[in-house]
């Protein structure tokens, strides 16, 4: 008996958070130049965004931004400040204004609790967990759900890079009492990042 092959679950980025980087982060600075490159890429924006855009294009889109708009800052610093600028450009969004004030009422240990739904509201294949070590610093992972993986193949889900940009800006946002996070050494081929946020030394 022949059994259907069960359709492969492609992993994407929503359309809010293309609009959220393109639309109100850096609308007036990108030049006619960067929007002929990002066209080429697959992102138009002279035109509605797409309902959602793969992985792919979208690192390639946030390569782009990071050349164009940090050309001083090394590949890693300038994604870093591309993914804290998503969070301000997010918070103009009409999901990311109803997002960002529930957070705030919730405050950041509540608020901890809901970062996969958070990631879910901008892709379909993130998800993340939290947990406090014992000197009272808190991990957090984001790695990619295992049924994406197959998808994605030698492609990287995630720029730890631009995630750290992204997750230090939440953390400020919510009034999260840490005051630096570090980055954990990368497998090679992991779809998986760790970062440790400390508090302020007593």
């Amino acid at each position: 008996m022949m059994t259907a092959a069960v359709p492969r679950k492609e992993p994407v980025i929503f359309s809010q958070v293309v609009e959220a980087l393109f639309k109100h982060a850096f609308k007036e600075r990108l030049d006619t130049h960067t929007r002929a490159r990002l066209k080429k890429i697959g992102i138009d924006l002279d035109h509605p965004f797409l309902v959602a855009y793969s992985v792919p294009t979208w690192f390639a889109a946030v390569g782009v931004c990071s050349e164009v708009l940090f050309p001083d800052l090394s590949n890693e610093q300038a994604r870093y400040r591309i993914g804290r600028k998503l969070v301000d450009g997010y918070g103009q969004t009409t999901m990311g204004r109803a997002v960002f004030a529930m957070l705030r009422m919730l405050g950041w240990e509540r608020s901890l609790g809901r970062i996969s739904r958070g990631l879910q509201s901008g892709t379909n294949f993130l998800s993340a967990r939290t947990r406090f070590l014992p000197d009272g610093a808190l991990e957090v992972t984001f790695e990619v759900m295992p049924e994406f993986i197959a998808a994605l193949g030698s492609t990287p889900g995630i720029d730890p890079h631009f995630m750290h940009g992204n997750m230090d800006a939440m953390m400020e946002l919510v009034g999260a009492p840490f005051t630096r996070s570090e980055l954990q050494p990368i497998e090679p081929g992991s779809q998986r990042v760790v970062y440790v946020l400390r508090r302020p030394a007593p």
